[in-house]
């Protein structure tokens, strides 16, 4: 009798730690079972100013954040973002280029996931672009999603490592991203960002699987109608899924917020674009010829804008990190995190295009 007892306990203990393990981790999509001990989830954000991040601080939001992220009972410090130190050089034909940084405040690699910049001391949340490295001082006060975003994803899976690859560039137009006679800075982020993070984690023996895509952008084509953007961001979304070796790659989207549509700022949105607004609703939409499948639109009229009215404030970031999440985490748990597939990551020719920074010299 005892002996019987004590098989089914152990058969109980054996289940019950097998399930909570199962639980803790995101599902293959391949194979319906936990990821394998060699792959990590990979985030990645593009885009310009509202992507990269450009809330200033709100102390009661630090607070909040400080409080889990400098707790290492709930931070178990899982989370790394790749660094590069870059800044904007304005172009001659209006194009807005990131490049290397004239100072290197720390070498480029990992940093530890934070809610604020302090990549001096190894922590960062942003790759900011406002000015050379995330410590200048236009930078050092700004706030972008990954905090919040970073947060929620170690919560759902606080065994489970996650690796986030990011540039904005502010002001930028999706030509550079997406059209074949420009496309500076998503070669730079290809070559310069994502192409060591992904090769670094490999040489590591962690094979990444593609937790998702954050694409935030428009404001800066504002003036350009459907017929323009619509193409451009087709192909963007192709660069995506061709090159970063995810075919599969879910992509979120940021819904530019109409005039007027904001809750908290009736005034916001001022560079606010309908041509871009109904491409993005285009593929996003079944019954739309030009839809394109695992596609997200991420409705921002709820987040708070700053005083600029252009850029979301630190509450409104968070707020987006918040959706963000709760899309990108049951979709984990679902098993439908995008299987890395090595033949589709490939190098890029050297873009052509050639342009003056802000003194007129040639680059």
């Amino acid at each position: 009798m005892m002996k019987t007892f004590k098989k089914m306990a152990t058969a109980i203990i054996t289940f019950s730690l097998s399930s909570f393990c199962m639980a803790q981790q995101p599902k293959d999509a391949a194979n319906g079972m936990p990821l394998q001990e060699d792959e990590v989830p990979v985030f990645i954000t593009i885009g310009q100013s509202n992507a990269d991040g450009s809330a200033f601080a709100n102390a009661e939001e630090d607070r909040r954040l400080s409080a889990w992220y400098d707790n290492p009972d709930t931070n178990p410090g899982l989370m790394r973002i790749w660094y590069r130190s870059c800044y904007i050089v304005n172009q001659a034909d209006g194009a807005r280029w990131v490049f290397d940084g004239t100072t290197e405040d720390v070498a480029p690699g990992w940093l530890h996931l934070y809610y604020k910049n302090d990549n001096q001391n190894g922590k960062t949340m942003m790759n900011m672009i406002h000015g050379y490295g995330t410590w200048s001082d236009g930078a050092a006060g700004r706030r972008g999603m990954e905090g919040e975003f970073g947060m929620h994803f170690q919560q759902a899976f606080p065994q489970t490592e996650l690796y986030i690859i990011k540039l904005g560039c502010s002001g930028s137009r999706i030509e550079t991203w997406a059209s074949s006679s420009d496309s500076h800075n998503w070669n730079y982020f290809y070559e310069h960002l994502y192409k060591p993070a992904i090769n670094d984690l490999l040489s590591k023996g962690k094979k990444p699987r593609l937790a998702g895509i954050w694409w935030m952008q428009g404001e800066g084509n504002a003036a350009d109608s459907k017929e323009h953007y619509l193409p451009l961001l087709k192909e963007l979304i192709g660069k995506c899924r061709e090159q970063l070796g995810f075919p599969d790659a879910h992509i979120y989207i940021g819904h530019i917020v109409k005039p007027g549509e904001s809750v908290t700022n009736p005034k916001a949105s001022t560079q606010y674009g309908q041509g871009v607004r109904d491409a993005q609703d285009a593929i996003a939409n079944p019954t739309d010829e030009h839809f394109i499948p695992n596609i997200s639109i991420i409705d921002a009229k709820e987040s708070p804008f700053d005083k600029d009215n252009l850029h979301w404030g630190h509450v409104g970031i968070n707020k987006i990190g918040q959706k963000i999440a709760a899309e990108v985490i049951p979709a984990g748990k679902r098993g439908e995190w995008a299987v890395f597939h090595p033949s589709a990551f490939k190098g890029l020719a050297p873009c052509q295009h050639t342009g003056t920074n802000d003194s007129g010299f040639a680059l």
